[in-house]
């Protein structure tokens, strides 16, 4: 089966796996309050949003063809199949991995039911991953292959990427590393990196404009000061308590409403924060909001965001204050605990189909035309089984790609790669740690949030490891060496 049969094989199994996940999943998966917030957005055409404003322009936009759920989910669904192929053969062009080498990955991607699922969920994951995908191809072709149109083509995915989550913030400091050690001119990267920041400082700007314009606060994304500030609490929330009078005066009122609230739940056999989920920065009856409602007690009449978004700046300076003054608890209570579930990620919301809820928000209806609000499955039993298999297999995914990473440079030596090895074998290390530490530092971990780095760590294990199987095992025989290897490393 060569390439173009492999590519048919490809769509048509694709297109199956769709027709049987809807016939079982008619609607939509949605995530409160993310979903329809997103919606919300879309509908009212904001500038800005509580999540990264791109998704509900892409939805807006979407409408403009088609108001149907249904084609919505299977383009996003495309989409991300398409980028995940896009990657399998540009590593396989690149390194002239051989059919069997190509189906396996191939294969273990395109019947990924995860990828389903994800697609499933009116929020930013699928699109999110898609861009990521794509982004981290036209690396490897700008590594091996770098020319004005990918360059230009990269610098627009990078803002798409940017503008639809705010994971993507450490994007930009891979794409220009690699773009500085490209082999084109000086001008050239100059140009590439200037085009880069051009858009992203421009988008950052308008946002900010946008925020100030609605705010009259200086900021970039209001849910990062709200996410510090919970993270920070769940430390806190395990040390004894300073007095108000010590915090700077701003932090006053809101630090002894934390104390009150702290001393509260430690009389409690099971406490709220317990586990890191969202108690800190969604409940109402945590500080964070209660402290929200206090600020604003005087009945102004701003709407719901303005008053959240104007928290931002606040609660990142306070969050800030409390990991600097409790460092030790933050890396104890907060830091390492979601270090273990980026080991093994919970399936979160991806585990229940709308979360058992037969009925949706009213502006979901009217945003896709529906006549009612009620959502249904196939199955009376709205558990999604599949995915609780695959914590484990990420875990196990993780711990393979460190053995086989290490044991790559321990065989080879990475003086012995080539330019090419060099820049495949960094650019999956630096993707790979710096998706590791943003999740860990940025927010509770899902499984969901992690679909693209276990993307990409698949393909990964499974090139390494057959790297390393035919570097040992022409050591042994005296047989020629693979393709492969041979352009990865400087091997004969």
């Amino acid at each position: 089966m060569g390439h173009t049969q492999l590519i048919i094989f490809s769509i048509v199994a694709v297109i199956i796996e769709f027709v049987i996940f809807k016939i079982l999943y008619p609607y939509p998966n949605f995530i409160p309050p993310d979903s329809f917030s997103y919606i919300e957005a879309a509908y009212n055409n904001q500038l800005i949003n509580v999540w990264a404003i791109g998704y509900s322009k892409f939805l807006r936009f979407f409408s403009c063809f088609t108001s149907s759920h249904l084609i919505l989910v299977q383009f996003q669904y495309l989409l991300l199949q398409f980028s995940v192929l896009y990657f399998i053969f540009s590593i396989g062009y690149w390194l002239r991995l051989s059919k069997w080498m190509v189906r396996l990955l191939v294969g273990g991607c395109i019947f990924n039911p995860l990828l389903l699922h994800i697609s499933n969920f009116i929020s930013s994951d699928a699109l999110f991953i898609s861009l990521s995908m794509i982004w981290v191809s036209q690396l490897l072709w700008i590594i091996n292959s770098p020319g004005r149109r990918l360059l230009v083509a990269h610098a627009s995915i990078l803002l798409f990427a940017f503008m639809v989550r705010h994971n993507a913030l450490y994007y930009p400091f891979i794409s220009i590393l690699v773009i500085v050690f490209a082999h084109i001119s000086v001008r050239e990267k100059c140009v590439c990196v200037g085009c880069i920041i051009l858009l992203l400082g421009s988008f950052a700007t308008r946002t900010m404009y946008q925020y100030y314009k609605q705010t009259r606060t200086v900021q970039y994304a209001a849910f990062g000061g709200w996410q510090l500030a919970a993270n920070a609490l769940y430390g806190y929330a395990h040390v004894s308590s300073d007095p108000p009078k010590m915090v700077p005066a701003q932090f006053r009122i809101l630090h002894t409403m934390v104390n009150n609230h702290i001393d509260s739940i430690r009389k409690l056999t099971i406490r709220p924060d317990d586990d890191i989920t969202f108690y800190y920065l969604w409940d109402n009856r945590a500080p964070l909001k209660e402290y929200m409602s206090y600020y604003w007690r005087q009945g102004d009449n701003a709407d719901g965001f303005i008053r959240w978004a104007t928290m931002g700046n606040l609660y990142s300076s306070y969050g800030r204050y409390l990991i600097w003054h409790h460092p030790i608890a933050f890396i104890n209570y907060y830091i390492w605990p979601n270090l273990q579930k980026y080991y093994v990620p919970p399936v979160g919301f991806m585990g229940v189909y709308n979360l058992g809820n037969k009925t949706v928000n009213p502006i979901v209806g009217t945003w896709f035309g529906w006549d009612s609000n009620v959502v249904r499955t196939y199955s009376k039993d709205t558990r999604i089984s599949v995915v609780e298999y695959f914590p484990v297999s990420i875990a196990i995914n993780n711990v393979l790609f460190l053995i086989s990473f290490a044991g790559l440079l321990f065989i080879i030596g990475f003086k012995r790669f080539t330019y090419y090895g060099h820049g495949i074998l960094s650019l999956a290390g630096t993707i790979w740690l710096c998706n590791l530490v943003f999740s860990v530092f940025s927010a509770p971990v899902e499984l969901r949030y992690q679909i693209f780095p276990m993307l990409i760590t698949f393909v990964f294990n499974a090139l390494v490891i057959t790297l390393i199987v035919n570097v040992v095992r022409s050591v042994l025989s005296g047989r020629s060496i693979d393709s492969s290897v041979v352009l990865l490393t400087r091997c004969r």
